[in-house]
Protein backbone atom coordinates (compact mmCIF):
# COMPACT_ATOMS: atom_id res chain seq x y z
CA UNK A 1 0.00 0.00 0.00
CA UNK A 2 1.30 3.40 -0.57
CA UNK A 3 0.68 6.95 0.94
CA UNK A 4 -2.40 8.89 -0.47
CA UNK A 5 -2.49 12.13 1.87
CA UNK A 6 -3.30 13.02 5.33
CA UNK A 7 -6.16 14.11 7.34
CA UNK A 8 -6.75 15.97 10.08
CA UNK A 9 -9.62 15.98 12.66
CA UNK A 10 -10.43 15.83 16.25
CA UNK A 11 -6.90 16.87 16.86
CA UNK A 12 -5.44 13.84 15.68
CA UNK A 13 -3.48 12.95 12.17
CA UNK A 14 -4.06 10.36 10.76
CA UNK A 15 -2.34 9.09 7.20
CA UNK A 16 -3.96 7.48 4.41
CA UNK A 17 -3.02 4.30 2.39
CA UNK A 18 -4.39 3.28 -0.91
CA UNK A 19 -3.77 0.03 -2.35
CA UNK A 20 -1.47 0.35 -5.58
CA UNK A 21 -4.01 -1.27 -8.15
CA UNK A 22 -7.02 1.55 -7.18
CA UNK A 23 -7.10 2.88 -10.30
CA UNK A 24 -6.28 -0.08 -12.67
CA UNK A 25 -8.50 -0.87 -15.43
CA UNK A 26 -8.88 -4.97 -14.95
CA UNK A 27 -11.71 -5.78 -13.49
CA UNK A 28 -10.42 -8.03 -10.42
CA UNK A 29 -7.48 -7.87 -7.85
CA UNK A 30 -4.37 -9.05 -8.43
CA UNK A 31 -3.63 -10.01 -4.27
CA UNK A 32 -7.65 -11.44 -4.39
CA UNK A 33 -8.63 -8.71 -1.77
CA UNK A 34 -12.12 -9.41 -0.12
CA UNK A 35 -12.86 -5.32 -0.71
CA UNK A 36 -11.76 -4.97 -4.36
CA UNK A 37 -14.95 -4.90 -5.89
CA UNK A 38 -17.22 -2.06 -3.87
CA UNK A 39 -19.45 -0.56 -6.33
CA UNK A 40 -17.18 2.19 -7.15
CA UNK A 41 -14.63 3.48 -9.45
CA UNK A 42 -11.96 3.55 -6.78
CA UNK A 43 -11.30 -0.13 -5.76
CA UNK A 44 -9.22 -1.74 -3.44
CA UNK A 45 -9.10 -0.65 -0.01
CA UNK A 46 -7.56 2.34 2.03
CA UNK A 47 -6.93 2.15 5.83
CA UNK A 48 -5.99 4.95 8.18
CA UNK A 49 -2.96 5.11 10.61
CA UNK A 50 -2.93 7.84 13.17
CA UNK A 51 0.24 9.72 13.42
CA UNK A 52 1.77 10.16 17.21
CA UNK A 53 1.97 13.84 17.63
CA UNK A 54 5.49 12.93 19.25
CA UNK A 55 8.07 13.39 16.02
CA UNK A 56 10.02 10.63 17.82
CA UNK A 57 7.52 8.16 17.46
CA UNK A 58 6.72 8.59 14.30
CA UNK A 59 9.57 7.99 12.14
CA UNK A 60 9.54 5.04 10.52
CA UNK A 61 12.52 2.85 11.81
CA UNK A 62 11.72 -0.12 9.09
CA UNK A 63 12.29 1.93 5.63
CA UNK A 64 15.52 1.14 4.19
CA UNK A 65 16.41 4.87 4.55
CA UNK A 66 16.54 4.57 8.11
CA UNK A 67 18.39 1.66 8.49
CA UNK A 68 20.90 3.10 6.06
CA UNK A 69 21.60 6.61 8.12
CA UNK A 70 21.39 4.67 11.63
CA UNK A 71 23.90 2.16 10.06
CA UNK A 72 25.94 5.44 9.30
CA UNK A 73 25.20 6.80 12.67
CA UNK A 74 27.14 3.92 14.40
CA UNK A 75 30.04 3.17 12.68
CA UNK A 76 30.41 7.11 13.23
CA UNK A 77 29.88 6.49 17.20
CA UNK A 78 32.24 3.41 16.84
CA UNK A 79 35.08 5.41 15.38
CA UNK A 80 34.71 8.19 17.48
CA UNK A 81 34.95 5.84 21.00
CA UNK A 82 37.78 4.41 19.45
CA UNK A 83 39.77 7.96 18.92
CA UNK A 84 38.43 8.75 22.62
CA UNK A 85 40.26 5.65 23.85
CA UNK A 86 43.46 7.18 22.30
CA UNK A 87 43.15 9.78 25.46
CA UNK A 88 43.04 12.66 23.24
CA UNK A 89 40.11 14.34 25.25
CA UNK A 90 42.96 16.74 27.64
CA UNK A 91 46.04 17.24 25.80
CA UNK A 92 49.12 17.56 28.22
CA UNK A 93 50.60 19.85 25.40
CA UNK A 94 49.37 23.73 24.78
CA UNK A 95 50.59 24.02 21.36
CA UNK A 96 48.27 24.59 18.39
CA UNK A 97 50.11 23.10 16.05
CA UNK A 98 51.35 20.13 18.58
CA UNK A 99 47.62 19.25 18.88
CA UNK A 100 46.85 19.04 15.47
CA UNK A 101 49.93 16.83 14.96
CA UNK A 102 48.82 14.97 17.87
CA UNK A 103 45.46 14.16 16.20
CA UNK A 104 46.70 13.25 13.19
CA UNK A 105 48.94 10.16 14.34
CA UNK A 106 45.79 8.91 16.49
CA UNK A 107 43.61 8.76 13.53
CA UNK A 108 46.50 7.56 11.37
CA UNK A 109 46.49 4.98 14.27
CA UNK A 110 42.69 3.57 15.00
CA UNK A 111 42.41 3.36 11.07
CA UNK A 112 45.09 1.51 10.62
CA UNK A 113 44.06 -0.70 13.24
CA UNK A 114 41.35 -0.90 11.21
CA UNK A 115 43.21 -1.66 8.06
CA UNK A 116 45.29 -4.19 10.01
CA UNK A 117 41.94 -6.24 11.16
CA UNK A 118 40.18 -5.91 7.93
CA UNK A 119 43.69 -7.32 5.76
CA UNK A 120 44.34 -9.97 8.35
CA UNK A 121 40.65 -11.43 7.92
CA UNK A 122 39.05 -11.25 11.33
CA UNK A 123 36.87 -8.86 11.13
CA UNK A 124 37.64 -8.16 14.85
CA UNK A 125 39.13 -4.95 15.96
CA UNK A 126 37.41 -3.96 19.02
CA UNK A 127 40.88 -3.58 20.36
CA UNK A 128 44.58 -3.27 19.35
CA UNK A 129 45.19 -5.89 22.16
CA UNK A 130 42.87 -8.41 20.57
CA UNK A 131 44.49 -7.71 17.13
CA UNK A 132 47.88 -7.45 18.46
CA UNK A 133 47.09 -11.12 20.13
CA UNK A 134 45.94 -12.28 16.79
CA UNK A 135 49.33 -11.18 14.78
Amino acid sequence: MHKDGKTTDNGRTRQKFCCPFRQSKTGCCPCGHKNWNNGKKNRGCTKYVTLPSDYRLSIDRDCLRFKRTYALRSECERYNSRFKATGQERLWIRNGNSAANLNTISHIAVLAVALAAISSGSRSYRSAKSLRRSA
